[in-house]
C-alpha cells in the first residue's frame, strides 16, 4: 500500500509538502495540490486514519447505540445520522443493545474504547440505571440521546412529541365519528409509551369521552390469548368502534385478529397506528398513523453532537421537540 513518501518520491515533492496537502492545509498552491492528489490516486493511497487520529485526538467516528438495527423505525434515524455525518467527513460505528442494559453498557464501552468522538443513543427498555451517562457526561464525552432519553438532568435530547401524535391520533378517531375508543398500550416503562397513553386519554376527556379499564388495553402477544381478548371486548356492553394503537406493528397484527373474528376495518372499527412503517402503506386497508420524522431525528441529532465536538468555551444544553405529522389512509376513512 502506497504510503507519503511514495507520493514525495513520484512527485518529486518533500514529505512535508505532500503531508500538508493531504492534510488539506492552505499553505500549497493549486498546482501542487492537484499534483499531489493525481498521484495518490495513480498510487490508490489510502490514508492511515488510526495514525491521523493519533496525530489530531480525533478519530472522526461517531458511536450509535441503538435498542434494535432491524427495526425500521431505527433504521431511518440510522440512515439519517449517516447521511449527516458522511456529508461532515465522519463514519459511524453502530452497536445494538437488543434492549438489554447490560449490552447497552458494553456497548458504549466498546465505543469508548474504539476512541469515537461522540456519541448518539437510544436507551433500552431495561435501563434503569445511569451510572454509566454520568460518567461519560463527567469526562466530557460529547453525547446526544434520540428518541428515548434518560430520566437525567443537563442532557442533549432530540425527541418526538409522543404525547401530541397520540392526541391527533385519538383526535382524529373522533372526528372520524367514533364514540367508543380503547388504545392499544405499549410497554409502561417505556417512557414514550406512558406519553402516549397519556395523549390518548387526555384527548378523551377534552371531547368528554368516557374512560373505563377496558379503555387500555395491553396484549399478550400470544395471538389465541390476544384474539379472545378483543373478541369478548367487541362483544360486550363496552364495545369499541376506534382503536389507536401505541405502534404500527400493533396495528398490523390487530388487523389480523379483526379479521379473524369478521369485524371489517373500517366499516365496523376504525383504526390508527404509530410510526408510519414502510408496510403501512402495504396493508389491506392501508394503516392511518403518525409519521415520526426518523430521518430529521437523526439528521439534528447528528448536527448536535457535531456542534459539541466543535472547540467552544461554552456550549447550551438543548432539546429538540419534532412535531408528529397524521397520516390519513384507509384503515380510519370509510
Amino acid at each position: 500500500m502506497a504510503g507519503i513518501k511514495d507520493i514525495a518520491k513520484k512527485t518529486g515533492l518533500s514529505v512535508a509538502t505532500v503531508s500538508r496537502v493531504l492534510n488539506n492545509s492552505a499553505l500549497v498552491s493549486k498546482d501542487t495540490k492537484d499534483k499531489v492528489l493525481k498521484a495518490a490516486k495513480k498510487l490508490d493511497y489510502q490514508p492511515n486514519l488510526m495514525a491521523a487520529a493519533l496525530r489530531s485526538g480525533k478519530s472522526k467516528i461517531i458511536g450509535v447505540v441503538v435498542p434494535e438495527i432491524n427495526n425500521s423505525f431505527f433504521s431511518k434515524i440510522i440512515n439519517g445520522i449517516e447521511q449527516k455525518a458522511n456529508a461532515h467527513n465522519y463514519t459511524i460505528i453502530i452497536a445494538q443493545s437488543r434492549e438489554s442494559k447490560e449490552k447497552e453498557t458494553k456497548a458504549i464501552q466498546s465505543l469508548i474504547q474504539s476512541k469515537v468522538d461522540g456519541i448518539l443513543i437510544s436507551i433500552s427498555k431495561e435501563t434503569d440505571d445511569f451510572d454509566i451517562i454520568h460518567s461519560l457526561k463527567s469526562n466530557g464525552m460529547p453525547i446526544v440521546f434520540f428518541d428515548r432519553p434518560p430520566p437525567v438532568k443537563n442532557v442533549n435530547e432530540v425527541v418526538f412529541d409522543d404525547y401530541k401524535g397520540a392526541y391527533i391520533a385519538t383526535e382524529h378517531l373522533i372526528k372520524q365519528g367514533c364514540k367508543s375508543i380503547i388504545h392499544i398500550a405499549g410497554e409502561p416503562k417505556v417512557s414514550i409509551h406512558r406519553k402516549r397513553k397519556n395523549g390518548f386519554m387526555d384527548a378523551l376527556k377534552k371531547n368528554s369521552y368516557s374512560l373505563s379499564e377496558s379503555s387500555i388495553i395491553y396484549l399478550s402477544m400470544n395471538e389465541s390469548e390476544d384474539t379472545k381478548t378483543i373478541q369478548k371486548l367487541y362483544k360486550s356492553q363496552n364495545s369499541f368502534d376506534g382503536i389507536f394503537a401505541h405502534g404500527d406493528e400493533s396495528c398490523l397484527y390487530l388487523l389480523n385478529i379483526l379479521k379473524t373474528i369478521a369485524v371489517d376495518v373500517p366499516k365496523n372499527v376504525k383504526m390508527i397506528g404509530f410510526g408510519n412503517k414502510k408496510f403501512s402503506r402495504l396493508t389491506q386497508p392501508k394503516l392511518s398513523t403518525i409519521d415520526q420524522r426518523c430521518l430529521e431525528m437523526g439528521e439534528i441529532a447528528t448536527s448536535r453532537v457535531l456542534e459539541l465536538l466543535k472547540p467552544k468555551n461554552e456550549i447550551s444544553v438543548k432539546t429538540k421537540i419534532l412535531s408528529p405529522k397524521l397520516v390519513i389512509r384507509k384503515s380510519s376513512f370509510d
